[in-house]
């Protein structure tokens, strides 16, 4: 069944047991946990187990080991690629689901748009870190779940699924987060590109990224859920249909937001079980 869950550093920064009373007092049963950022105690792999103990049942659903895995400083790649390792080498002891990343940007940082985003070439880039971590998490009992974004290489709900299909490992999984497939040019077809992901990735979706967003001025602003232009009735319909164990983490929801929109996803999921 789908559980809900929340981006922990959206929650402040705090000690693993403060995050779980903090969590649970709204709802949630998850977390997709950014240790530097979400946790004011130190954390590795040796910290792993007494992090999870602190946690006291929080499921943590994904650890977040975003890097950009086309930098075009190649010691930033390589220290992000270690750094991921050591997230797939912890998720065992923490009981983490999965280990996250996107696919990066040429810019480097910020991870923007740039034509030769889109390029053969630069997919090719991709594929090929993509495998040696989906390799890795095979020799670590992990698994990668990995996230597309119209700015960045992967840069639709099919080049995702090109990405899965290259790299043909059991340990290599997807994220939607439909928000971020969106720019002011498209995000009038948000239903149709959500209808897309389901129907290129749905098999391979662990967790989707729930957002609600405003267009003004040319500028897509996030807002809490359930205050914007998404569909959240038919989206949770379908998510329900399609994917019902993959987890729904909130991501960008933050102060009051966060109950109001606890409850209606929560709503919507009662109504279509």
């Amino acid at each position: 069944m789908n559980r809900i869950c929340v981006r922990a550093h959206d929650l402040g920064r705090l000690s693993a047991a403060e995050l779980a009373s903090r969590a649970k007092a709204i709802g949630f049963t998850g977390v997709q946990l950014v240790p530097e950022k979400a946790l004011s105690e130190p954390f590795s792999t040796s910290h792993a187990e007494a992090v999870a103990r602190a946690l006291d049942g929080l499921e943590v659903t994904m650890l977040g080991g975003y890097f950009n895995p086309v930098h075009p400083d190649p010691d930033i790649v390589r220290e992000g690629i270690v750094r991921f390792r050591r997230m797939l080498d912890a998720s065992g002891p923490l009981g983490a689901l999965y280990v996250g990343t996107e696919t990066g940007s040429l810019m480097g940082s910020p991870w923007g748009y740039v034509p030769r985003n889109h390029a053969p070439e630069t997919f090719s880039r991709v594929v090929d870190v993509v495998r040696g971590l989906a390799d890795y998490a095979g020799s670590a009992g992990a698994t990668v779940a990995i996230e597309g974004a119209w700015a960045h290489v992967a840069y639709s709900p099919e080049k995702v699924r090109e990405l899965l299909d290259a790299v043909q490992s059991p340990n290599l999984k997807a994220i939607v987060d439909l928000f971020n497939f969106l720019n002011p040019a498209n995000h009038e077809d948000r239903d149709a590109i959500f209808d897309r992901c389901l129907g290129a990735l749905s098999a391979d979706i662990v967790v989707f990224h729930l957002k609600d967003y405003v267009f003004a001025d040319g500028v897509l602003s996030q807002v809490g859920l359930g205050k914007g232009l998404m569909d959240f009735p038919s989206i949770m319909r379908r998510i329900r249909a399609a994917c019902p164990d993959a987890r729904l983490v909130f991501e960008g929801v933050v102060g009051d937001d966060l109950q109001p929109s606890f409850d209606l996803i929560s709503r919507l999921l009662h109504e279509v079980n």
